[in-house]
């Protein structure tokens, strides 16, 4: 039985390039995973709460990058087309992060930051948020063009040098920042390293002569639906899960936010990383099989499989023991944050399987439904968070109800992504 599985899917290119950007994964998590417990011995919960507030303003301001442009070029068809979009993303960028920087010093003359969590020595890291993402804006530009050349290799290189570099500069910091400040120069610094590594090969995407430029208004109007829809959609959902990061320190206490943090860096990382790494292939894959026949469910339904097999085992094991393995591995002043994990788990378990399939929205052009998923994502997220102000609600009660209502969205993504992945 064993052969005619490896017969079966030994040719198939799917497998192939899941296998290489898997490859690329599985070494950017090794390294992760052994230096975590270095990392919490020498940054303090308060740390990683503040580090996790800056990752939660900067992740939801990546929104607003490149215009969502950038997700014309895996429908284009020439390399006019894709320069246009990859210089009109990055404009926007500039654009965007020039305004930032104005906001983020108007709001520490005019607004009271601390009662959110802000003090004055993480408001002075924010000034680097506009150069985050401008970086952040070029590294997505570049491995979305990788992914329609097919490129799996480079986006897996990437990937391991973006987590290779950040890891090692927060080690370094440990002898020179005894604060949060080392864990963010970490994300910084391997963002721009693994920019760095792809620019000259692809530089030639950003190109701003005036017959590049002149381009910009027809094709912004032309694929006006992807600003439309998806920065709203992308921005609701980045704040819907940044949601309890922005809400735990002013009711339960920044080392609350820390031991969160450290929950959500360790189930964030491989969930994160290996979902999209399948993402990666799937997307292109679904893409093209959606386009030439108008139906990609057996693709559909064999990555959901696989997906589930990969996960079932670990996540339980994590719903069981997570308090003790946390405490075990990184420290007894961690063990709440394997608690969390704990309460975490279902939710990642259906976040890993539902989230690389629910690109299918997109695919099938069903921007609108997904805004409105994100809209009902944001504001129940919101309530869920309020109860607190409301009622004598634990940590661990709010952060049950949370786990549980996005495994009822995740669900309802799946049910959709499967029905859209063939026309009717």
């Amino acid at each position: 039985m064993i052969r005619r599985i490896i017969d079966k899917y030994k040719g198939s290119e799917f497998i192939k390039n899941v296998a290489v950007v898997m490859t690329g994964t599985a070494v950017s998590q090794l390294i992760a995973i052994a230096v975590t417990p270095i990392l919490t011995r020498n940054y303090t919960p308060e740390d990683f709460g503040y580090y996790t507030t800056f990752i939660a303003i900067y992740t939801v301001l990546c929104s607003f990058a490149t215009g969502k442009y950038e997700r014309v070029i895996l429908l284009s068809k020439n390399e006019n087309d894709i320069v246009v979009v990859s210089s009109l993303g990055m404009a926007i960028s500039i654009l965007f992060s020039t305004f930032l920087i104005i906001l983020i010093y108007l709001s520490s003359l005019f607004f009271d930051l601390n009662s959110w969590g802000i003090d004055s020595l993480l408001m002075k890291w924010l000034y680097l948020i506009p150069f985050l993402l401008i970086i952040y804006a070029v590294n997505l530009i570049f491995l979305t063009f990788l992914n329609y050349k097919k490129n799996f290799k480079e986006i897996s290189k990437s990937r391991v040098i973006k987590t290779f570099v950040s890891i090692l500069v927060s080690l370094i910091c440990i002898f020179f920042l005894k604060n949060m400040g080392g864990l963010i120069l970490g994300e910084l610094l391997g963002l721009l390293f693994s920019t760095i590594y792809l620019f000259p090969k692809l530089k030639f995407l950003f190109q701003f002569q005036n017959k590049i430029t002149s381009q910009f208004s027809a094709v912004a109007s032309r694929y006006k639906d992807f600003p439309l829809y998806n920065i709203p959609s992308d921005l609701l959902n980045n704040s819907s899960a940044q949601v309890p990061v922005f809400f735990l320190t002013p009711i339960y206490g920044v080392q609350a936010t820390g031991q969160y943090s450290l929950m959500k860096r360790m189930l964030d990382a491989p969930v994160t990383l290996l979902s999209s790494s399948i993402l990666e292939v799937f997307r292109q894959k679904a893409s093209e099989q959606y386009i030439a026949f108008g139906d990609c469910r057996e693709l559909f339904v064999k990555t959901a499989r696989n997906l589930a097999i990969i996960s079932i085992v670990p996540f339980s094991v994590l719903m069981i023991f997570g308090t003790d393995i946390f405490a075990f591995i990184f420290g007894e002043e961690w063990r709440e944050a394997g608690k969390f994990a704990g309460i975490f788990a279902v939710y990642y378990f259906f976040k890993f399987v539902s989230s690389p399939l629910s690109y299918m929205f997109y695919i099938a052009e069903k921007q609108k439904m997904d805004f409105l998923l994100h809209i009902y994502m944001f504001l129940s997220s919101l309530m869920i968070f309020y109860l607190p102000k409301l009622y004598s609600v634990s940590i661990t009660e709010t952060l049950w109800i949370y786990s549980i209502n996005f495994v009822i969205i995740y669900l309802t993504y799946f049910i959709l992504s499967y029905k859209y992945s063939k026309k009717c």
